[in-house]
């Protein structure tokens, strides 16, 4: 009877999963997307119910599909994050939830962590977030009980009973004047939560029983799905999103199942392309065929720069009202530089990462790419030459999917711990090694790029007053 364990990924646009034997042979991956919201100017918001909806879909296409009689073993989620749902006592959500990308409560924000003497973390904040919401959508107060995380979310679904993933400390609850009774106990992710309760089942065709794991967020389950091992060992995580992380020696980082793990995060990555595609092409090709269109131009692209903060920014260039731009353009650009551009754009802010991490003390080797846009052969070499690094490709893409699926591992004792379990269950595929002409060209343009933000702060502050 093959034995699996289930991985989750609920990023922002589509919940991922995948039914991986302990060995990390995979038995079929499955995805259902859903949408960001936006009732209002500046809202990014999403329905916790379509989550929800997705996890179920997802795990009836994996349980339908998979070899005969196979055992599901445990399963464990990772999410988004920061995201906000609010729920009553029966985890029913009393609003949509505020996203990562929802720029609303940056000020609550910036005056907690003013409070705190400390700054707005780089990967944003779930308090902060909830402290708006609890002063802003009084209506959806009255019925609310619990303030949950995406996966806290789904994973209370299934064992129906409210639990969470991080903790919000004594100082925080205070600085953001928020009632602890709101916040449900917390696991350790890696541990056994509870178990698929029978109403759960029936919705995602897992047996009832079934042992849930404690999960966790999923760029730092990215990074432990994508293989690295040691310090030095980088990871970029390449969807909506993209995270920039690696494994660095204390004090710096956070510590992560007994190592540390320094990072950075950028708002605009895949979403990027999606928004050229759909708003500036207004084209249903396939994204391979559309990357391709940008293979002929040059590296530079004739001298046009995309600096993509469409949703804000943070990292090293933190700023929640940030805008984006082509600068350089001539009458010799067309469609095809402009979306080059946008990939190069992008791999630049992940240079702006590396970079920030490496002042910080932490040295970068080799990178691991994973995500989505780790399918594309040009964007992987794009990314190797800009960041002047050995770009890694593992044969899973979907990182946070396996790192889910190796702490449920580790949840059922059939690893010691984590990284033992990622030895065990990550593969390399692909690499790709940095042309050095091509990376000093891009060191030179990623100097001439690192301008742009400060030079059109001012003017994009402004213009927001005209939208």
């Amino acid at each position: 009877m093959p034995e699996a364990v289930l991985g989750i990924d609920a990023g922002t646009g589509s919940l991922k999963g995948g039914l991986f034997g302990l060995d990390g042979r995979s038995f079929g991956t499955a995805r259902a997307g859903y949408a960001v919201l936006s009732p209002q100017p500046d809202a990014r918001e999403q329905d916790a119910n379509a989550w929800w909806a997705a996890l179920c879909s997802v795990c009836t296409e994996l349980v339908q599909r998979a070899p005969a009689n196979t055992r599901v073993l445990a399963v464990a989620i990772a999410g988004q994050a920061p995201a906000l749902v609010a729920t009553d006592a029966d985890l029913q959500p009393t609003h949509s939830a505020i996203s990562w990308l929802d720029p609303r409560p940056s000020r609550e924000a910036e005056r907690m962590y003013a409070r705190l003497g400390q700054p707005v973390p780089v990967w944003g904040s779930w308090p902060s977030q909830a402290a708006w919401f609890a002063r802003n959508q009084p209506e959806a107060m009255r019925t609310t009980r619990w303030f949950l995380g995406c996966p806290d979310f789904l994973t209370s679904r299934l064992v129906a009973t409210a639990t969470a993933l991080l903790p919000v400390s004594e100082p925080e609850l205070e600085a953001a004047d928020l009632d602890a009774t709101f916040f449900p106990p917390v696991w350790t992710p890696g541990t056994l939560v509870g178990s698929v309760s029978s109403s759960a089942s029936q919705a995602t065709c897992l047996p009832a029983g079934t042992p849930v794991v404690g999960g966790h967020v999923d760029g730092l389950l990215g990074v432990l799905g994508s293989g690295v091992q040691v310090p030095g060992d980088a990871c970029i995580n390449c969807g909506t999103s993209g995270t920039f992380s690696v494994i660095c020696d204390p004090p710096l980082g956070y510590p992560m199942f007994g190592v540390s793990v320094a990072g950075s995060a950028t708002n605009t990555s895949g979403v990027a392309l999606d928004w050229f595609a759909s708003n500036i092409l207004n084209s249903p090709s396939a994204y391979a065929d559309l990357l391709e269109c940008a293979a002929p131009i040059p590296a530079g692209c004739q001298g046009l720069l995309f600096l993509p903060h469409l949703a804000g920014e943070r990292g090293s260039t933190a700023d929640a009202h940030a805008r984006g731009a082509w600068v350089g353009l001539t009458l010799a650009h067309d469609r095809r530089h402009l979306l080059r551009s946008l990939l190069e754009g992008v791999a630049f802010s992940f240079r702006a990462m590396q970079d920030w991490l490496e002042d910080s003390g932490a040295p970068v080797g080799d990178v691991r790419c994973v995500g989505g846009q780790a399918h594309s052969a040009l964007w992987n070499q794009l990314k190797a030459d800009v960041l002047n690094r050995r770009l890694l490709v593992p044969e899973v893409l979907e990182a946070a999917v396996v790192g889910a699926a190796i702490l449920a591992a580790v949840g059922i004792a059939a690893y010691a711990e984590p990284w033992q379990a990622a030895r065990g269950m990550v593969r390399i595929a692909h690499q790709f090694e940095p042309d050095p002409a091509r990376a000093t060209l891009y060191a030179d343009l990623f100097a001439l790029h690192r301008s742009l933000y400060p030079a059109l702060r001012q003017t994009n502050w402004q213009l927001r007053g005209y939208s």
